[in-house]
């Protein structure tokens, strides 16, 4: 399984941080925790979430779908039976909001407001892989619309990287109450400012554990992230991946140069 992460166009960059195509056949898998939300145009294919497992058929009578996968903060599985492309979508934390009205606090669940493009693009996966993204970012440039307060959040979240600063220190900076900014993020990210910076110290510590030098200490990359406690970091590290950080690197996959990663079953 390779992944070629595309670039957003200049506009949409602000909201998308890349699109993909993937081909799945047969394919058992883990994914893991980010910030980001995840929207997939499935090809006819039936899809359905229970117990942390998202289950991918190909269903020839199925039609085109789009389908959202929230914020998610523990290993998810995906099982997929059958050959199944789709064309994925990874929105910036914030990003969804500012093209869609839907309200849906599910982990996974059908767009139907998205319905339209789907009529009008029968033949969306015969298309070259330039063509969809096309496609694409000519739609989602009719339906943005951002919301108030996008500033706030997106300058909290940059914060967030100051592993010195409490949320309430982040909303004062951004000079609105922690109920604020809570708001806020519900309505921007779908989730609370909580789960947005513990999933984003979580990529950190990929990152950071990837590109560490031979020889150096797990516990210096936990005090870097914020970290006092060895154990702490190794228990964090084993809620979000199953795994202690060395067996995780040595199960996952990375497929692409953004850090996408995957574990086979």
């Amino acid at each position: 399984m390779k992944i070629r992460a595309i670039k957003p166009n200049n506009v949409l960059e602000k909201y998308i941080d890349f699109y993909y195509e993937l081909a799945l056949h047969n394919d058992q898998y883990y994914a893991y925790p980010s910030a980001n939300n995840v929207v997939c145009i499935f090809n006819k294919a039936a899809t359905s979430y229970v117990d942390d497992e998202i289950k991918i058929n190909a269903c020839t009578n199925a039609s085109n779908t789009f389908m959202v996968l929230n914020k998610f903060t523990t290993p998810l599985f995906v099982n997929n039976q059958g050959y199944v492309k789709e064309f994925v979508i990874i929105f910036k934390p914030y990003g969804l909001a500012q093209f869609t009205n839907t309200c849906n606090d599910s982990l996974f669940f059908e767009l139907t407001e998205f319905n339209d493009f789907l009529s009008n693009n029968s033949c969306f996966f015969e298309r070259s892989e330039n063509e969809k993204v096309d496609l694409i970012e000519t739609y989602l440039l009719t339906k943005l619309n951002e919301k108030e307060g996008l500033d706030i959040v997106m300058h909290s979240i940059s914060l967030m990287k100051n592993d010195q600063l409490s949320l309430q220190d982040i909303a004062t900076a951004c000079n609105c109450s922690y109920k604020k900014l809570y708001r806020l993020f519900v309505t921007h990210c779908g989730t609370s400012p909580i789960v947005i910076r513990k999933n984003n110290r979580f990529r950190n510590a990929l990152e950071k554990i990837k590109n560490q030098d031979e020889g150096s200490k797990l516990s210096d990359v936990a005090f870097d992230l914020g970290y006092y406690d060895q154990a702490f970091f190794n228990k964090m590290f084993k809620d979000k991946t199953g795994n202690n950080p060395k067996q995780f690197f040595k199960d996952v996959s990375i497929l692409s140069k953004k850090d996408i990663y995957f574990k086979k079953k």
